[in-house]
Order: C-alpha cells, then structure tokens, then sequence
C-alpha cells in the first residue's frame, strides 16, 4: 500500500500574530495539500501541543519576542506520531509513522547574521546531534 505525504516548511508564517487565526494556517495548507508543516518564528511559550481544526501543532518556545518552532501535522496522521524531540526553541523533531516507514521531519529556525558565533555553534551542534539520532533505515526532512 502507497501513501503520499506532502511536506511544507512555512518560514514566512509568522504564528505569533496569527494567534486567533490558527484555522487560516490550517486551510491555506489544505488548499496545498500539505500534509506536514514546518513552521518557524512561532513566539509562543512553551512546550505543548494544540489542536486545531482536527490537526495537531506540536511547538516550543522560551519566549514572547522571538524564536520558536513548530510542526503541525493533518488530522489524517496525527495519530500516526510516535515520538516528539524538543531540542531547542530552534530545533524540533517528530517521528512519524507512514504506512511501514518512519519519517522524521526536523524544524529549525537557523541563527542569522550578527548574533554571537557560539548561538551559531550551539545551533548546528544541536542540530547534527538530533540527525544523528535518525537511524539510516529511517527518512528524514530538515524544514
């Protein structure tokens, strides 16, 4: 049995000012027929889970004015999620079975320019220690 999945990252959504307009997000990926998003900037606080119109947004954040990341997922698979790593307020993770593979897909807010080098250095140490935990058997998707 096939099963397609279509995954998005979202950067230039910024959640924290959708707030109250959650069922847009959720709408403008099923005109795209998105399956799993990736979402970054997010500026919520926290490390929890939403539904929202039947889907599942998983997020992490530390604080209100910047950072954060997210992974929303459809209704459709949202019970299919075995396992969720929050690394930082700029790195998560989900594992996610599709039919008999699983599928790892990676958020990550990357540091830009200007921020101190050891914030660029902790990014990408965090980030190659969560793809290293991904078993070659298994994909991965870095949004």
């Amino acid at each position: 049995m096939s099963h397609k999945i279509k995954i998005g990252s979202l950067a230039p959504w910024n959640i924290g000012s959708l707030t109250g307009k959650s069922i847009e997000l959720v709408k403008s990926l099923r005109r795209r027929k998105i399956s799993i998003a990736c979402v970054q900037e997010t500026k919520w606080i926290g490390a929890k889970a939403r539904e929202i119109d039947g889907c599942k947004l998983r997020y992490l954040g530390s604080t209100k004015a910047k950072n954060g990341v997210s992974i929303l997922v459809e209704k459709d698979l949202a019970d299919q999620v075995v396992e969720v790593r929050r690394k930082s307020d700029r790195i998560m993770a989900i594992k996610i079975l599709v039919g008999s593979v699983f599928v790892n897909v990676v958020s990550v807010y990357a540091p830009q320019v200007g921020l101190p080098e050891d914030t660029k250095k902790l990014f990408w140490e965090d980030l190659d220690a969560v793809t290293q935990e991904v078993p070659q058997s298994e994909k991965l998707f870095i949004g």
